[in-house]
């Protein structure tokens, strides 16, 4: 049913335009209040599991409580633990110094993009007393905005700001951040998209040396001149050369030596995938000399089943389309990966062998924590029952990020994070509040032959592994605790707004003309 509106799913053909667009108004009131309510229990957590008795002791760890919280956030709502992390704060920031504004947000009068845009240019007040006037400033008038863009929206809270705390005003400084960013959701198979924003002068000498090497091949390159200047952006970074690709053998253009060993990009691809991208397309066979039997023959190709190669798959970037191989596997090391059967026996001490440790990266190909996607190749080998008790074996053994291994062995125990691994490789977590959450490798639907069952280790409970008490001496230490860090920061950026917030406070100050 629509929440407001009376009328299920199934009714909508029978409404008018006017309910349609009254049905819409009513679930997006809705949808603002459920998302309050969703933000005020993730800061109610926030606040109960930031507040107990060992907390303060390990703020200074580099998984700090905030961070914990955060993984536990995210994975009961499916999401990362950056964004769950990020979602946490903001409901702690409408607790705490915005109540008039959550209580607008939980009315549903007002969006979760207004809020952030709230939260976010309010963040440097820092007294108390400013703070408390400038929500209720707010929430007096946020309704009786309408509908501004956003830089309207935020020059509207920024009024406010000026008005109560002029030090605490937003400054732009985004031309001087540098920044380079891999890869969006938006991405098509096979593809990456990079942004980059760099010192002007270090622009000027990627650009000139990738148009130096998309000029270097032959006027028969059969390349546009983007398509060039995207080829020859990774050998200019990697130190590689450039290779024409006319195909004549005269060319005196750029040519391909074998790339020095930069960097290492790992792909999985199924052995009938790699013999489609090597094998090149059958020559065409010569008509039949009866005419009569084309039909048939033209008939029988025609019922016969065509079964497409699977996609490759490569770590961190995700599917590469069969096509797109070839033109890896010219200079691509390939190594076989074999599932090792139900009966294997485990490698001897801790670390796993190369044929285990290439099979559990391909099997799970990235990090096994709900709602992590760190490729494999940067993660650890987690034991999933420790060493040695349990054993370095398939079975055993699963990819964890740093981040999350490192919760699961601090953050561990009857009121911490416990997790169970199957034969399969499915891997049963068990959250501090008791609920369960099921991963399963990431190759179960591109390659279904490493999810077949390795040996069954248990068939009853796991065994137990005493915890170290004196664990927590191992745990990386952060140089300054996470409010530290936020203090400094609000302190720096405010310090941006002396001079003018001097002015204006001066400007307030000067009596009236006679």
């Amino acid at each position: 049913m629509f929440d407001g509106s009376g009328f299920a799913i199934a009714d909508l053909s029978g409404l008018s335009d006017a309910q349609v667009v009254d049905a819409v108004g009513a679930l997006t009131r809705a949808e603002n209040a459920v998302c309050a309510r969703k933000l005020a229990a993730m800061a109610e957590l926030f606040g109960r599991r930031t507040g107990c008795a060992d907390a303060a002791e390990r703020d200074s760890w580099w998984l700090d409580p905030d961070a914990a919280v955060a993984a536990e956030i995210g994975a009961a709502t499916g999401i990362s633990q950056g964004l769950a992390m990020s979602q946490t704060h903001r409901g702690v920031a409408l607790r705490d110094r915005l109540p008039a504004v959550a209580a607008l947000f939980a009315a549903g009068a007002i969006s979760d993009l207004l809020v952030r845009t709230i939260v976010w240019r309010t963040a440097l007040v820092e007294s108390p007393a400013a703070m408390a006037a400038l929500d209720r400033r707010l929430a007096g008038r946020v309704t009786g905005w309408g509908a501004l863009s956003a830089k309207k929206t935020e020059a509207a809270i920024d009024e406010l700001v000026d008005q109560i705390d002029p030090g605490a005003l937003r400054r732009s400084r985004t031309g001087a951040t540098r920044d380079v960013q891999f890869g969006s959701p938006s991405d098509e198979a096979g593809f990456m998209t990079m942004w980059a924003r760099v010192y002007a002068t270090d622009g000027a000498a990627i650009q000139q040396r990738v148009e130096q090497m998309s000029h270097s091949v032959c006027d028969a390159d059969p390349r546009t001149a983007d398509e060039r200047r995207a080829d020859a952006l990774a050998p200019a970074i990697t130190h590689t050369d450039f290779a024409c690709q006319c195909g004549q053998p005269d060319c005196d253009g750029a040519t391909g030596e074998p790339p020095a060993k930069n960097a290492v990009v790992y792909v999985v691809a199924d052995e009938t995938s790699v013999a489609a991208a090597t094998t090149p397309p059958a020559a065409a066979e010569s008509a039949p000399a009866d005419p009569e039997s084309a039909p048939a023959e033209t008939a029988a190709a025609e019922s016969a089943p065509c079964s497409a190669p699977p996609p490759a798959f490569v770590f961190g970037a995700g599917i590469l389309p069969t096509a797109l191989l070839a033109g890896i596997l010219e200079r691509a090391r390939i190594r076989e990966v074999r599932h090792p059967g139900a009966d294997t026996p485990a490698d001897p001490g801790y670390t796993p062998s190369r044929a285990t440790a290439d099979f559990v990266r391909c099997r799970d190909l990235t990090c096994r924590f709900p709602g992590c996607d760190k490729p494999a190749q940067v993660c650890d080998l987690d034991h999933t029952v420790a060493y040695p008790v349990g054993p370095t074996h398939p079975s055993n053994l699963k990819c964890l990020c740093r981040f999350h291994h490192l919760l699961k062995t601090f953050w561990n125990g009857a009121a911490g994070w416990r997790d169970r691994q199957l034969p399969d490789g499915t891997i049963v977590w068990t959250s501090p509040t008791g609920h369960t959450y099921a991963t399963y490798p990431g190759s179960l639907h591109l390659f279904p032959q490493l999810c077949q069952p390795t040996a069954t280790l248990w068939h009853d409970d796991p065994p137990a592994v005493d915890t170290n008490d004196n664990r927590a001496a191992m745990m990386p230490k952060r140089r300054h605790t996470r409010a530290h860090n936020k203090t400094r920061a609000v302190t720096a950026e405010r310090k941006l707004n002396d001079t003018y917030a001097a002015g204006r406070i001066a400007e307030r100050n000067k009596p009236p003309p006679f």
